[in-house]
């Protein structure tokens, strides 16, 4: 209609029309007729123009360019942002970080090349600033080393819960909890627990389509809270405003009960209520963020050194011919210590425990290669001798 309405106009503008140009003087009797006619029929094409437009606005509008449709925001990737929480145990701690941390953020740079990473805290500027001066070496590390890029964002620690807001939050995991999602859904990126480690680039994934991508975990036989099989809420990515973010932030303190695994259980249903609205949420398989678990039979074997033989250091060959890739993988998988987990399929590590076994996490038992800690992160710890950070002889 609108084309139509168009080329009217145009005949009324082109060289041969009696508009171009009219002398002064009475028009003749034919001349008025055809004019009338023009215009009438002009009128007419113009008010139907106009009627079809506005019954379908936001349609026509997109159909003649007037709006851009907003489909193509579906397919957006999720932002490289890298999200942690450093929240005090109580009022005297003192900002601290131990190897393990300096591990993870610079895998996060390695591998997810954020353009900011946020640590959301409820430590002051001068508590920071005195840890960046006075912290030993890896707290001024992870403080000072990528300070170009990391936000310090001064959170509200929440205290309590529940539909009236007095159910206690005693757990500071469960306080974490809250942080996080509130503090991520609004500018989305990739969140991680200070013992999740990223093992390769999060492109897929960022770029999936999805707007929420998150993983199932398990406790084995041994668990007995109800979360095996429940989302890993130590890692997880988003966009910014994601129904998944949205719903998790308005549901999350009125249905706090205070067990364990209460966040767990109410985040995993939501999330699988989403996955059939369209690249809404993304669930992955334990192995892809969380191939271990929590109980001594995982955590031993993932970090205690091994004796004999180290495990070989894998081939790398220069192509990017998925055969020849699949191929080499295959050899590697060969030649691998009897002891050697197989993180082939893991995008980021969650190394529950880890605190248990910072004896364990260090640069030089890492470059050893004598544990399966050692194995998934051995890649990283040589990049940060291959930049100075560290000399890779470190027992601490």
């Amino acid at each position: 209609m609108l084309n139509q309405l168009r080329a009217y106009c145009s005949f009324l503008q082109s060289d041969n029309s009696v508009y171009k140009y009219m002398p002064f003087g009475p028009a003749s009797a034919t001349r008025s007729r055809t004019r009338l006619k023009i215009t009438t029929a002009t009128c007419i094409v113009f008010t139907l123009a106009i009627l079809t437009f506005f019954s379908h606005p936001v349609e026509r509008a997109k159909q003649y360019g007037i709006l851009k449709s907003s489909e193509s925001s579906a397919h957006d990737a999720i932002p490289n942002i890298v999200h942690y929480v450093q929240i005090k145990k109580d009022a005297n701690s003192v900002l601290r970080f131990p190897f393990s941390s300096f591990l993870t953020i610079c895998a996060a740079v390695l591998y997810i090349k954020p353009t900011e990473i946020y640590i959301h805290t409820d430590f002051n500027q001068s508590e920071i600033k005195t840890a960046s001066m006075n912290g030993d070496r890896w707290t001024r590390a992870v403080v000072n080393t990528f300070s170009d890029i990391i936000n310090w964002n001064q959170v509200h620690v929440p205290n309590f819960a529940g539909q009236n807001a007095d159910q206690p939050i005693s757990a500071i995991q469960h306080r974490s909890d809250f942080i996080r999602w509130e503090a991520i859904a609004k500018i989305g990126g990739i969140y991680m627990d200070w013992d999740v480690v990223p093992l390769r680039p999060l492109t897929p994934l960022l770029n999936a389509g999805f707007a929420f991508v998150g993983g199932r975990h398990y406790g084995g036989a041994g668990e007995t809270s109800g979360i095996n099989g429940t989302i890993n809420n130590g890692v997880f990515m988003t966009k910014p405003n994601s129904t998944m973010a949205r719903i998790v932030v308005r549901e999350q303190h009125a249905g706090f009960n205070g067990a364990w695994g209460s966040n767990l259980q109410s985040m995993t249903k939501i999330a699988e209520l989403l996955v059939p609205a369209s690249n809404e949420v993304l669930i992955l398989d334990r192995t892809a963020f969380a191939p271990t678990h929590w109980f001594l039979d995982s955590t031993d074997p993932l970090f205690i050194p091994n004796d004999g033989k180290p495990s070989p250091v894998p081939d790398v060959i220069n192509s990017t011919d998925p055969m020849e890739l699949y191929e080499n993988a295959v050899n590697n998988r060969r030649r691998r210590a009897e002891w050697e987990m197989d993180f082939s399929s893991t995008y980021m590590l969650h190394a529950f425990a880890l605190g248990n076994y910072q004896q364990y996490v260090n640069p030089k038992i890492i470059m050893s290669r004598t544990s399966n800690f050692g194995i998934a992160t051995y890649d990283v710890v040589k990049h940060m001798v291959d930049l100075g950070y560290i000399n890779g002889d470190e027992e601490q």
